[in-house]
């Protein structure tokens, strides 16, 4: 089990498949074992790398370690110990935050983002509503509640219990506390450390914004919007999907994503 050295930490992460690289970040009810639907897909025509993101499952940090230029560093680091000058980034919800900030800051790295039901942390009214409004209303809820959507907690409860239970390997549900824990997510949303809109018109590698027609926090409205302000960015709606389309409808999510890298991921 590879880990790469990282500002002072080890930072967990894998490597299946040949062919262009592609790196998943996952969200923050996740690890790496999320991507179990991906890979198998993904790995005969690429090279597929899945990390545990810093305070994540084997990523083994403190809470006051847990910001997006530690996030992007470490990415960076499993990047440069496997000899990968650039891949294109999946990244779901705080995995797309991540991707945003390569693509701004590290264009070189990046072939190509799939934002999947992210907010990027946009400095967005709508989106910042929504996340102040779930920190309090989301409190009682578990992940599987929080993240999927209703058609698929009907149809595949067995797949919810599984998402859930992948989520219990992370610090976060067994070592702190709720409320230390949502105010460290809602720490990535503070003056200053938001994108502004405005930023967004910077991106120059290709994107897709993909998000769940049932996504309860970024609403389709919104994605169309981000879509509408990167250069070089396409929308993708998968119907009856939360906010882990991925998990959720992986034979959509799979085929729309190679598509993209396929058509767009600079080489």
């Amino acid at each position: 089990m590879p880990f790469a050295e990282s500002r002072g930490r080890r930072i967990y992460y894998e490597r299946h498949g040949e062919g262009p690289a592609v790196l998943f970040c996952h969200g923050a009810g996740s690890n790496a074992a999320t991507w179990w639907q991906q890979l198998p897909v993904f790995a005969p025509r690429h090279t597929c790398l899945t990390m545990d993101i810093r305070c994540f499952g084997r990523s083994v940090a403190p809470l006051e370690e847990f910001s997006l230029p530690n996030f992007v560093d470490d990415v960076l680091a499993i990047l440069d110990r496997e000899g990968i000058e650039q891949a294109s980034i999946v990244g779901q919800s705080l995995g797309g935050m991540i991707g945003l900030q390569l693509a701004l800051k590290h264009p070189q790295r990046v072939a190509a983002l799939a934002a999947c039901d992210s907010s990027l942390a946009l400095d967005h009214p709508v989106l910042l509503e929504i996340l102040a409004t779930r920190q309090v209303s989301q409190r009682a809820a578990s992940v599987e509640q929080r993240s999927l959507g209703r058609w698929f907690l009907e149809h595949h409860p067995d797949k919810a219990a599984l998402y859930a239970q992948i989520n219990h390997f992370n610090p976060s549900t067994h070592s702190v506390p709720p409320a230390q824990w949502g105010a460290t997510l809602m720490g990535l949303m503070q003056p200053g450390r938001m994108v502004p809109m405005d930023a967004l018109g910077d991106v120059a590698v290709p994107m897709l914004m993909l998000v769940g027609s049932e996504d309860p926090i970024v609403p389709v409205a919104v994605a169309q919007e981000v879509a509408g302000r990167v250069p070089a960015c396409e929308l993708a709606v998968i119907e009856d999907a939360g906010h882990s389309s991925y998990f959720e409808k992986p034979a959509e999510f799979n085929a729309l994503v190679l598509d993209f890298i396929a058509r767009r991921a600079r080489r």
